[in-house]
């Protein structure tokens, strides 16, 4: 299938998203985060760290989204295909389901780019 114009950006607008969440997740959980370092990575994340562990996966989703982001961006520029519509429609539930438990994220800003993938 031919890329759109329409969606060539998504891509890279995933890749930002994902820059975008990495950096606000430093600023909010740089104290929390350091000890992990610090500490030696390895098992520095437990149960009961609350602080630790939202910070730890509030990264790991930033990350997530980068590479999703890559992904996209190289299947559309490098081989010339889009991605497959089920893509964008996971994004959206994902990201919908994310909105709505918690209303003030950034979760809105992937449903744009959810809808984008969705279309032909």
């Amino acid at each position: 299938m031919v890329v759109r114009k329409s969606k060539r950006q998504v891509g890279l607008l995933l890749m930002l998203t994902g820059l975008l969440h990495t950096a606000v997740g430093l600023i909010i959980y740089m104290k929390h985060i350091l000890p992990v370092i610090s500490e030696g990575v390895w098992n520095t994340v437990q149960e009961g760290q609350w602080e630790r562990l939202t910070g730890f996966w509030f990264m790991m989703f930033g990350f997530l989204l980068i590479l999703l982001g890559y992904i996209t961006d190289w299947l559309m520029k490098k081989m010339g295909i889009s991605p497959p519509a089920a893509f964008g429609w996971l994004l959206l539930a994902i990201c919908l389901f994310g909105a709505v438990a918690m209303p003030v994220s950034g979760f809105w800003l992937c449903l744009p780019q959810a809808w984008i993938l969705m279309r032909k």
